[in-house]
């Protein structure tokens, strides 16, 4: 590396270290984090967007943001008409936190919110833009800018909450971790140099990436301070890896952690991936409530299409003190046995992620 990069490394690295030190103090004082249900003293949940005392909320790592445990993705947007329903449903249930990820998605809940962006903390990604090194030479400043202000004029706002552009992923050829392509110290400069821009502008306040990858929030997480949130698979089975644990390290520096894809894009219900349209199954408040268990997870991200699963979703938090019965093992066991017996071979790669 030539001594003008390290220059500019160093630079951004001081830059991110006065920054993370400026958000340990604010957050100094806002009490302990929430692990579950809000307790009385806690919090003030007047301040909680979408209250709901079924819902637990969760505190979003070193952002502050208090969310719901269980949230709201983009996949499965279509049509404007049920995603005002879902949305609306979404409220009512508690949910607070919005993340989409094509810029479809965002758009068409950009007019599904009719004026009710301030009740949502939104999270949105650059799609198609992706950080590995394969796109490296279609990335610039100016792009992520362009694409940045695109999202704010689909959600007719002024900011947006988190920024998570998206980094080592899956596609054709890339159906396996080792063809899973890394992100370069080069862009992740670039993403924060932009990241650093717009927020000073008042367009985003929070940094986070999504992944397929764990090599990627490794880097990210032991490199780059300003990352407050990642987001790659978690699976109703996953467990912690020992002294190596994604988690831990999370942990460590206040980053919060939201889980997708819980039930293995559908083949924990024995639905093909991408088959799961408007199907209900009464198993996944018990895998949601079994992943809520885990208290280092900020929120999990279950797919959906329909206001009927959201309500099967959520039961997950309603219910997470209740310990599990003989019968919900059951089921469980029974959803880990589909896990594994449908899962189509261009989903092999989320194998990688039963251990994090």
């Amino acid at each position: 590396m030539n001594s003008d990069n390290l220059s500019r490394r160093t630079f951004i690295r001081n830059t991110s270290l006065v920054a993370a030190g400026t958000i340990a103090g604010a957050l100094a004082g806002q009490g302990c984090t929430i692990s579950g249900k809000t307790k009385s003293g806690e919090i003030d949940t007047s301040k909680i967007l979408n209250y709901n005392p079924k819902m637990g909320y969760r505190r979003l790592g070193k952002t502050g943001l208090v969310i719901s445990e269980v949230s709201l993705g983009g996949h499965g947007s279509s049509v404007l008409e049920n995603r005002i329903e879902v949305l609306e449903r979404a409220a009512e249930l508690g949910m607070n936190y919005l993340d989409t990820n094509i810029t479809g998605e965002c758009e068409l809940y950009g007019k599904a919110l009719r004026g009710k962006r301030k009740n949502w903390h939104i999270g949105f990604a650059s799609w198609p833009q992706k950080l590995t090194e394969e796109y490296e030479k279609e990335l610039s400043s100016e792009r992520f800018v362009r694409e940045i202000d695109g999202r704010l004029k689909h959600y007719k706002t002024d900011m947006l909450d988190i920024w998570r552009p998206v980094g080592a992923t899956w596609g054709q050829g890339q159906t396996s971790m080792p063809t899973m392509l890394m992100v370069s110290h080069r862009v992740l400069d670039m993403v924060v140099e932009v990241f650093e821009k717009v927020r000073q502008q008042g367009k985003i306040r929070w940094l986070g990436i999504s992944a397929h990858n764990p090599k990627v929030f490794r880097r990210v997480l032991n490199e780059y301070p300003q990352f407050s949130v990642i987001i790659f698979p978690y699976l109703f089975l996953t467990e912690e890896l020992g002294g190596d644990s994604l988690l831990k390290l999370a942990q460590k520096k206040k980053v919060g952690v939201v889980g997708l894809k819980p039930f293995g894009a559908g083949t924990t219900f024995g639905i093909r991936p991408r088959e799961i349209h408007g199907k209900v199954d009464k198993n996944a408040h018990i895998l949601v409530k079994k992943m809520l268990q885990e208290p280092r997870i900020s929120a999990v991200i279950p797919g959906v299409n329909t206001t009927e699963q959201l309500e099967e979703n959520v039961k997950g938090s309603y219910e997470r003190d209740k310990p599990l019965t003989f019968k919900e093992k059951e089921a469980f066991r029974r959803c880990a046995e589909n896990y594994h017996a449908n899962l189509t071979q261009e989903y092999q790669w989320l194998r990688n992620w039963e251990v994090v």
